[in-house]
């Protein structure tokens, strides 16, 4: 895997270095202001083939990126929700208050 140097000034931790678009960063901070406790699959197991991030997984809440539907799919064990990548652009508040109410269903 390569970065640039802003990339690698900008992350404050490893697992951000594997995240290209503006929205897998969006996730990642939203996920940190819940818990310090998250897991993320990349897409190789292999950190030096690894490019991207497959998903992410708190809690027992799954969070999935599909680039191409352009949509983010919140995967909690009895619900799941799915937001378009616009709306989280536009509105992270809006998809942070459902994956508080997914995590609030899973405890």
């Amino acid at each position: 895997m390569q970065t640039t140097l802003n990339h690698l000034k900008e992350s404050t931790e490893l697992p951000e270095l594997f995240m290209r678009s503006k929205e897998e960063k969006t996730l990642w901070r939203m996920l940190r202001r819940v818990s310090d406790k998250i897991s993320i699959e990349l897409d190789s197991v292999e950190l030096d083939i690894a490019t991207k991030v497959e998903e992410y997984r708190i809690k027992n809440v799954l969070i999935k990126i599909n680039k191409d539907k352009r949509e983010v799919y919140l995967i909690g064990s009895d619900d799941q929700k799915t937001v378009s990548l616009d709306t989280l652009q536009r509105n992270p508040s809006f998809v942070f208050r459902e994956l508080v109410g997914l995590l609030g269903r899973e405890s």
